[in-house]
């Protein structure tokens, strides 16, 4: 199955945060009902809660092994102003492992052309 690394806007406000965290749970969602595997590196926060003392980068530490073994990067809307998320592509970037923002290119890229699928 192909592993696709959900990348996205998270935020150090809690109320922020949890909005970022839905959308970027409903944009994994689209991307897995297409029959992929997907990563969403913000579901660690029930970690950080059970442990009480995860800093910020416990949290990307955590998640950025995945995004080594991921097939593809899938950018939540409304990523463009974390930094987080840039250092994310420019890692994605260095091991080349493509990049999308759209269901139709994802396809279009691991299946061809969409109307076959």
């Amino acid at each position: 199955m192909i592993r696709v690394y959900i990348a996205g806007k998270l935020n150090d406000m809690a109320c922020d945060y949890i909005k970022n965290l839905h959308k970027m749970i409903e944009t994994a969602n689209e991307v897995r009902l297409l029959g992929y595997a997907v990563f969403i590196p913000g579901i660690d926060l029930l970690a950080g809660l059970q442990c009480g003392d995860w800093n910020y980068n416990d949290y990307f530490d955590n998640s950025q092994p995945w995004l080594d073994v991921c097939d593809a990067v899938f950018l939540t809307p409304g990523w463009e102003t974390s930094k987080g998320t840039e250092r994310e592509l420019a890692r994605a970037r260095e091991k080349t492992i493509p990049i999308f923002d759209s269901t139709v290119e994802l396809q279009h890229y691991f299946y061809g052309d969409e109307s076959t699928l």
